[in-house]
């Protein structure tokens, strides 16, 4: 009888350490195979063109990440989202300036707060500094 527990007991450890060691390698597989963009935005500007009577939005940002960013949405809080097709890609290393023609009306002299949604899933939330003239 002490033979049939003492397999049982070591068939359970080795399934056991077998479990951990196949999940361990699945999370470091996965962790080494994921690449996340990282953007760094290094200027958010609204302004009006005065020569079409239209409202920009101009992003200038950096990806310090090793993955390709890809921005396939904007949203100004409360006001409106602009669906972005297609999407406008940062490859890693790149500095890139967008440039988005809006359709609301805004106002000089009030802060926004802005949204860039990535296909990735990631949401970068951005406290626009006050219009200027």
């Amino acid at each position: 009888m002490n033979r049939f527990f003492a397999t049982v007991i070591l068939f359970a450890v080795a399934a056991s350490l077998a479990a951990a060691i196949i999940s361990w390698i699945l999370t470091t597989y996965h962790s080494m195979m994921w690449k996340p963009e990282i953007l760094r935005i290094k200027e958010v500007n609204i302004y009006q063109n005065e020569e079409e009577n239209s409202w920009w939005l101009k992003i200038v940002a950096v990806n310090e990440g090793e993955g390709t960013a890809e921005i396939y949405k904007i949203e100004i809080h409360g006001i409106e989202t602009i669906d972005i097709n297609p999407a406008k890609t940062i490859k890693p290393g790149e500095q890139k300036e967008i440039q988005i023609k809006l359709n609301k009306q805004y106002t000089y002299g009030t802060t926004y707060t802005i949204r860039l949604y990535l296909k990735s899933g990631s949401l970068y939330p951005i406290l626009e500094k006050v219009i200027k003239l």
